[in-house]
């Protein structure tokens, strides 16, 4: 079954610890999604849909990337925590280093996983990412 902006979110808050909604709003977990299937769609070279969000009515994410997916949502998820953390009018004084640490560490834990889909898409592509080299030894070769 291919997957959808509900199902994701589903895998999203229980990554997050967050079934409750307290932390993280609906909407901010759909723009956590969001910014992770850019870069996505960027990493694939085309657009990429997912069932439910911005009006979309298929997925075409390939199934084996909704992992990344989620991994990508969770770390957008807790950069946009951080944002708005540091916002605040008067924040409270809790440990801002570890919060930090633990978004970039997801972060690269996504990157990896678009270098992942990078490769892969390399592999399973038709097309060379380079232009055909035409060989002309001429006369002058011999």
């Amino acid at each position: 079954m291919p997957a959808s902006l509900t199902s994701v979110k589903t895998q999203l808050e229980t990554q997050l610890s967050e079934l409750s909604s307290l932390v993280w709003s609906s909407t901010a977990l759909e723009e956590a999604v969001r910014a992770a299937l850019a870069e996505i769609a960027g990493t694939y070279g085309s657009a990429v849909t997912l069932n439910g969000l911005d009006g979309a009515i298929s997925t075409t994410l390939e199934d084996t990337d909704v992992h990344a997916l989620v991994i990508g949502g969770v770390a957008h998820a807790a950069r946009f925590r951080i944002f708005g953390r540091f916002e605040e009018a008067t924040p409270e004084n809790l440990n801002h280093d570890a919060l930090i640490g633990w978004a970039e560490a997801a972060m690269a834990v996504f990157q990896s996983a678009l270098i992942q889909i990078r490769l892969r898409c390399f592999q399973e592509s038709i097309d060379p990412p380079y232009s055909p080299w035409d060989w002309d030894e001429g006369r002058a070769f011999l």
